[in-house]
C-alpha cells in the first residue's frame, strides 16, 4: 500500500523547484531567509551562482520546467591546463562551447557575458564552436565564468580534453539520432495528411477525418517534443534570459503550427500537424549538413591536432648513458603536461617523439616532414635535437625534454591555428551587428503579417500560415556561416599544403597588398649557403676556422650553420661573444677583440682594410659571393667566401606579381656588388635595397605605412620587420619556432613557391566570403517578401531555410579544391 505524502510535507527546492519530502530534503539557512534543496547538487550549484553575483537568475525563471541539475558536472579543474596567463591577474582560456545551434546562439553568449563584472573579452567561433574569453581574475573566477555559460543553457568542454573533431561527432550523432526520428514519422505523418487532403476536396465522413487527425497529432509529437527538443529548451533559455536567438523562430513557427491543430481537432476545423513536423525535419536535414560539412572541412587540421601526443615514457629527471641498460630501466607513463623540462623520455621504434628535446642515448632515423617538408628521414644521435609530432622510424632513443609541452614547435603551430580560426575580419562585422537585431524584427514582421491578413481576408488560418511563413524562411544562420566556415575550409586547405596561417585576416589583406619586400638570403635563394674557400691574410685557414665557428656557435642564422658544417673541433671558450643583427659577431678573449661579419661591420670598429682586401672583396662580390670576414683587433686575418643559388621558383614567383601591378622590393645585408650579381642571376629589374640591418627593414616598410604591405622572410633575424608590415610571412626552413612566433604565416616546406598559392587563396576566399555574405542578404530580402505576401506555404519556407545555410556551405566548401601548382 502506498503511503500518500500530505501537501504541508511537502517543500519545493529553492534551485530546481522540485517538490520533495520536506523531512528527506537539505535545510539551510544563507542569512537572510530558510531555504530546502533536493539534493547536496542543488545546494551547491546556488551557492555558486549567488557567490558570483548571479542570483537574479531566480527572478528570471518564468517558465522554469522544474528538474536537478544535469548528473554531468563540469570540474574547473578540467580546464586549468588550457589556462594562459596575460599581464598581472588577466588570464586567457579557450574552451568548447555545446548546443550552439545558429548564428544567433553566438550573439547570446558574446553579449550575455561581456556584461559580467571582471570579463574584458568573449570571442565564439561558430564554425568550431570555440569559446576564447579573457578575465581579471580579481572579479571574476573560472567558476564563476563555467557556471554562467551552464545557466545560459550551453554546455562548457575543455580544450585539452576535447577535440573539435569529437565535439562534431557527437553533434553530428545526436542531430542523426533526432532526424532519424523525425523523418520516420514525418513520412507517416504525410500518409494520413494526403488522405485529409483528398477529404478535404472530394469529402470524408467525419469518424475518419477525426481519426486521421487524432493519429497524425500522436505521429508528430514525437517529433515536435524528442526532435525539435533543441529548439525548445534553446527558446526557453533564451526567454529566460530576455534575449533572442534564432531557435526562438523555429520554435514559434512549427509549435504555433502544432497548438493550434491540436486546439483544432476539438473544434471541428482544419489540423497542420505535416506542417509542424516538416518544419523540424527539413531544418534538422539542414542541421545535419552543416555539421557534416564542418567536420569534413576541418580534417586536415584534426589531423595536425592528432599528431600532438598526449603521453610519454618518462625515465625521471636524471640520466646517464654510463651502464644504462635499455631493457631494465624503469618506465612511468605520464601524461605529457607532466613532463617538465630537464626529465628524460624513452621513445620505441615507431612511436611519435612525445616531446621537444635533446638525444641522450641511441640514434635513429626520424620522419620531420611534418615540420620542415624534407621528404627523406633524418638521422638522429647523441646531441641532435628533435621535435614532438615527428617519428621515430628505427631505433630507441632517449631525450632529454628541452622545453614545456606549451612550448613545443607543434604546440605553437596548433596554437597559430587555433588563433586563425578565431579571427574576425571586417567583412564580418556589419553582419554580426545585423544578427543582433534580425530575430525581434523578423518577429515583428511576423505579427504585422498576421494583423494584416486577419483585417484583408478575416481568415484566421490564412492569417497564421503566413506569419507561420515569415517565421519560418527567415535565417540568419547563413549570414553567420559566412565568413568563419570559409575561413575554416582555406585554413584546412592551408595546413594541408605546408602553409601555418596564424592570423586569419592575411586572407582579406593580400589581395588589397601594394608592396611586397622580400629577404634574399634564405627567401628567394635556397638558403644552404656553402662554404667554398677560405682565404687568409693572417694565420692559417684551420685557425681561422676554429675562430669563426667558435664565434658563431649560438647563432641561428643560415651562414653560421654553413660555418660550423665544416668544424668537427672543440670550441674556444671566448669570454663574451655579442650577436649584432645584419653585421655580424664580436666577441673577446684575453683582451683581444674578434670581428667577424661584412666589410662595413669590420670597418665601423676600427679595423685597417688595405687595398688587397678591397680587390679580393669587388672580385668575389662582382661574381655574387658572400663573404665574412674575420678580424683580430685592427688586423683583418681573413675572409670566408660561401655561395647560395638562387631559388629556382623564385623568377616565376616574383614575374607573376609584377605581372598584376605589386610592387616588389628586395632587401638585404649583403654589400651593392653582390646584390646587383643576385639580381644578375635572378635576371628580373627589381628595387633592391642594399647592407640593410634588420631594424632598416623595418623602417623602409615603415615609410610606405600608407599601402598594404606585406614582407617575407624568415623567421629569425627579420622579426622586426615581420611584425611591422600588414602581412608579415616567415620561410620556416631555419626554424619553425621562431617563424611562427614572429609572423602571420609560415611556409613550413616549399619556400617561395607557396607564396603564390597563398595569395591564390586569399583571392578565392574573399570571393567566397563576399558572394556568402550577399547571397544571405539577398536570400532574405526576396524571401521575406513573398513570405508576408502569402505566396509560400509554411513547409516551402522551411525548406527554402535549410537550404540557404546549405549553399553558403557548399559554396564555401569549394575553397578545398584549391590546388597548390608550383
Amino acid at each position: 500500500m502506498k503511503t500518500k505524502i500530505k501537501k504541508d510535507s511537502e517543500v519545493v527546492c529553492f534551485h530546481c523547484l522540485t517538490k520533495v519530502n520536506k523531512n528527506l530534503a537539505i535545510k539551510d539557512f544563507d542569512g537572510e531567509k530558510e531555504l530546502y534543496f533536493c539534493c547536496s547538487g542543488c545546494k551547491s550549484v546556488y551557492y555558486i551562482i549567488k557567490g558570483g553575483g548571479f542570483d537574479s537568475f531566480y527572478d528570471r525563471r518564468d517558465g522554469f520546467k522544474p528538474g536537478p541539475p544535469p548528473k554531468v558536472q563540469v570540474s574547473e579543474e578540467l580546464f586549468l591546463d588550457d589556462v594562459k596567463p596575460i599581464e598581472n591577474d588577466e588570464f586567457e582560456l579557450t574552451l568548447f562551447v555545446t548546443n550552439i545551434r545558429c548564428a544567433s546562439c553566438i550573439w547570446l553568449i558574446e553579449n550575455y557575458l561581456i556584461k559580467q563584472d571582471g570579463i574584458l573579452y568573449v570571442r565564439v567561433n561558430y564554425a568550431t564552436h570555440k569559446m576564447k574569453i579573457i578575465w581579471d581574475n580579481r572579479k571574476i573566477t573560472i567558476k564563476d565564468i563555467l557556471t554562467i555559460i551552464q545557466s545560459l543553457g550551453y554546455c562548457p568542454l575543455p580544450l585539452s580534453q576535447f577535440s573539435s573533431n569529437e565535439m562534431l561527432h557527437r553533434e553530428k550523432k545526436n542531430y542523426f539520432y533526432r532526424l532519424v526520428i523525425s523523418l520516420f514519422f514525418t513520412m507517416q505523418i504525410m500518409i494520413f495528411s494526403f488522405a485529409l487532403y483528398a477529404g478535404y476536396f472530394q469529402g470524408i465522413e467525419q469518424k475518419y477525418k477525426y481519426l486521421f487527425q487524432i493519429l497524425t497529432m500522436f505521429l508528430s509529437t514525437p517529433v515536435v517534443f524528442y526532435s525539435g527538443w533543441p529548439f525548445i529548451k534553446n527558446s526557453i533559455s533564451s526567454f529566460r534570459h530576455r534575449k533572442i536567438n534564432m531557435d526562438i523562430l523555429v520554435f514559434l513557427s512549427s509549435f504555433t503550427a502544432y497548438f493550434y491543430s491540436v486546439v483544432a481537432i476539438f473544434v471541428g476545423k482544419e489540423v497542420f500537424f505535416d506542417t509542424a513536423s516538416m518544419i523540424i525535419t527539413l531544418i534538422l536535414v539542414g542541421r545535419y549538413i552543416e555539421v557534416s560539412a564542418k567536420l569534413k572541412a576541418a580534417q586536415e587540421i584534426n589531423l595536425l591536432f592528432s599528431l600532438m601526443p598526449k603521453q610519454a615514457k618518462y625515465l625521471g629527471e636524471s640520466f646517464t648513458d654510463k651502464d644504462f641498460d635499455i631493457k631494465t630501466c624503469e618506465v612511468k607513463i605520464l601524461p605529457i603536461t607532466k613532463i617538465k623540462k630537464g626529465g628524460f623520455v624513452l621513445v620505441d621504434k615507431d612511436e611519435i617523439v612525445p616531446v621537444d628535446g635533446e638525444v641522450v642515448y641511441g640514434s635513429s632515423e626520424v620522419d620531420e616532414s611534418l615540420l620542415t617538408g624534407e621528404a627523406y628521414p633524418i638521422v638522429k644521435k647523441k646531441g641532435e635535437h628533435v621535435f614532438a609530432g615527428t617519428k621515430n622510424l628505427s631505433g630507441k632513443l632517449v631525450v632529454k625534454t628541452i622545453k614545456d609541452s606549451n612550448e613545443f614547435i607543434l604546440s605553437k603551430i596548433i596554437d597559430a591555428i587555433q588563433q586563425a580560426q578565431d579571427s574576425d575580419i571586417k567583412v564580418q562585422s556589419f553582419a554580426n551587428k545585423f544578427i543582433g537585431f534580425f530575430v525581434p524584427t523578423i518577429i515583428l514582421v511576423a505579427l504585422l503579417t498576421f494583423s494584416f491578413w486577419m483585417i484583408y481576408s478575416n481568415n484566421f488560418i490564412t492569417s497564421l500560415m503566413n506569419s507561420v511563413s515569415v517565421l519560418a524562411i527567415a535565417c540568419p544562420c547563413a549570414l553567420g556561416l559566412a565568413t568563419p566556415l570559409a575561413l575554416l575550409v582555406a585554413i584546412a586547405n592551408a595546413t594541408k599544403h605546408g602553409v601555418i596561417i596564424k592570423n586569419g585576416n592575411i586572407l582579406e589583406l593580400l589581395p588589397k597588398a601594394n608592396n611586397f619586400f622580400f629577404d634574399k638570403t634564405g627567401t628567394l635563394t635556397l638558403g644552404r649557403p656553402e662554404v667554398l674557400q677560405i682565404k687568409c691574410y693572417s694565420g692559417d685557414e684551420n685557425y681561422i676556422l676554429k675562430v669563426a665557428a667558435s664565434m658563431e656557435r649560438f647563432s641561428k642564422h643560415v651562414i653560421a650553420k654553413a660555418i660550423l658544417s665544416k668544424f668537427v673541433e672543440d670550441f674556444i671558450d671566448f669570454e663574451a661573444i655579442e650577436e649584432i643583427p645584419g653585421r655580424g659577431v664580436f666577441a673577446k678573449l684575453n683582451n683581444n677583440n674578434f670581428y667577424l661579419g661584412n666589410l662595413k661591420f669590420l670597418q665601423e670598429n676600427g679595423v685597417a682594410i688595405d687595398d688587397k682586401i678591397l680587390d679580393d672583396f669587388q672580385y668575389y662580390a662582382n661574381r655574387g659571393f658572400i663573404l665574412v670576414f674575420l678580424a683580430k683587433k685592427e688586423n683583418v686575418l681573413g675572409v670566408i667566401i660561401l655561395s647560395d643559388e638562387v631559388d629556382e621558383n623564385a623568377k616565376d614567383i616574383l614575374q607573376y606579381f609584377l605581372n598584376i601591378g605589386k610592387k616588389l622590393f628586395v632587401l638585404t645585408g649583403d654589400n651593392k656588388l653582390s646584390s646587383q650579381q643576385f639580381l644578375k642571376k635572378l635576371g628580373l629589374d627589381l628595387a633592391i635595397q642594399c647592407q640593410m640591418t634588420p631594424l632598416d627593414k623595418k623602417d623602409f616598410i615603415e615609410e610606405r605605412n600608407e599601402y598594404v604591405n606585406v614582407f617575407i622572410g624568415d623567421g629569425i633575424n627579420d622579426a622586426p620587420a615581420l611584425k611591422v608590415a600588414d602581412v608579415g610571412i616567415a620561410i620556416g626552413k631555419s626554424g619553425a619556432d621562431v617563424a611562427v612566433e614572429s609572423s602571420d604565416a609560415v611556409f613550413l616546406n616549399g619556400g617561395i613557391v607557396q607564396l603564390k598559392y597563398l595569395f591564390k587563396l586569399s583571392l578565392k576566399t574573399m570571393k567566397i566570403i563576399k558572394s556568402n555574405i550577399i547571397w544571405a542578404f539577398s536570400y532574405n530580402l526576396i524571401a521575406i517578401p513573398l513570405a508576408v505576401a502569402g505566396k509560400i506555404h509554411p513547409i516551402i519556407s522551411a525548406l527554402f531555410m535549410s537550404l540557404s545555410s546549405l549553399i553558403v556551405v557548399f559554396n564555401s566548401l569549394r575553397i578545398k579544391f584549391l590546388k597548390f601548382n608550383p
